[in-house]
């Protein structure tokens, strides 16, 4: 990506942030924070982590289904590593950096790697989506749901649905079309010279889809927990089964890919969704900005492993 795009992105992600301050007054959203009740907001950080480990462990799972014995502690921080990397790229896309970390650190071909990741985060998009129709469907009963705050929370669950099927379709279908797809996209054009090796490896990860489900739906709770956990920090009474439904619908924004990771566009996103459910503008936004720095938090065990490998990665 081109440095001009990626100052482009943050600049809007800025300017998003400084709205939002200027409207909300940052003072009160200041003020909330500074009450936040840490134990809570630590047992949001070790949901966070809990997650984390049932993605390293899906990931795990499936490198050892296509036949390599990588240790569970290098495949959990090269996956840290692609998080952190996720926190600060549009669309999260920095998690691409996983297969080329546990390449370095464990010696696996960058194609299997990514095949490994590539269909089960398909599969993910797919499951948000469905997580976030079930939100819209219950939002939409609420006492002063608006046309727009619906029509844009299904636009976005409605492109985060196309990814995923393209996602699965560059997986599992014939060579022709996923070659067609993949030379059109700069990063993944990289893959066409394996696209074989890739193809393989993805009709042994096909055969593991129940699994993939089951552990994608197990990091789904501990995310829920994550937010619920934040939202009790700072006296946010709404129940786990709402933050079980808004977890998918909001953090599809972080995938919006005009801000690295979703910077901003989630928060105002926040604001609108958390207001049906009479929460101010000042909590949605410090709700936000300890989800953001639970995740930075947590993720920062990755440094090391990203830090230890710079100019040694080859995509």
């Amino acid at each position: 990506m081109r440095r001009s795009s990626i100052l482009l992105q943050i600049i809007i992600g800025v300017s998003i942030i400084i709205f939002i301050f200027k409207r909300f007054d940052i003072n009160n959203v200041i003020s909330i924070l500074k009450q936040t009740d840490y134990l809570f907001f630590i047992l949001a950080c070790l949901a966070y982590l809990f997650l984390n480990l049932v993605l390293a462990a899906r990931l795990n799972y499936l490198l050892t289904r296509i036949g390599y014995r990588i240790k569970f502690s290098t495949v959990f921080f090269s996956h840290m590593g692609g998080m952190m990397a996720g926190d600060i790229t549009p669309g999260r896309s920095g998690y691409f950096i996983t297969p080329p970390l546990m390449k370095k650190n464990a010696g696996s071909q960058i194609t299997d790697g990514m095949a490994c990741i590539f269909a089960p985060q398909g599969i993910e998009f797919l499951l948000k989506v469905s997580g976030a129709a079930a939100a819209i469907i219950y939002i939409s009963t609420l006492p002063g749901i608006s046309n727009d705050l619906l029509i844009s929370a299904g636009t976005g669950a409605t492109i985060l649905l196309i990814v995923g099927v393209l996602m699965l379709t560059v997986s599992w279908r014939n060579e022709e079309v996923t070659s067609r797809l993949l030379s059109r996209v700069p990063f993944f054009k990289n893959f066409t010279d394996n696209l074989l090796s890739f193809k393989e490896k993805n009709i042994g990860i096909r055969e593991n889809i129940n699994a993939i489900l089951i552990l994608s739906m197990v990091g789904w709770v501990f995310a829920a927990l994550q937010w619920f956990y934040l939202g009790r920090a700072i006296g946010i009474e709404l129940s786990f089964f709402v933050f079980f439904l808004l977890h998918p619908l909001l953090s599809i924004l972080m995938f919006v890919p005009i801000s690295p990771a979703g910077f901003g566009v989630m928060e105002l996103g926040t604001i609108g969704v958390f207001s049906l459910f009479g929460i101010s503008p000042a909590l949605a936004v410090a709700f936000s900005v300890l989800v953001r720095i639970s995740i930075l938090l947590v993720d920062l065990t990755g440094l090391k492993t990203v830090l230890a490998s710079l100019g040694d990665i080859k995509f």
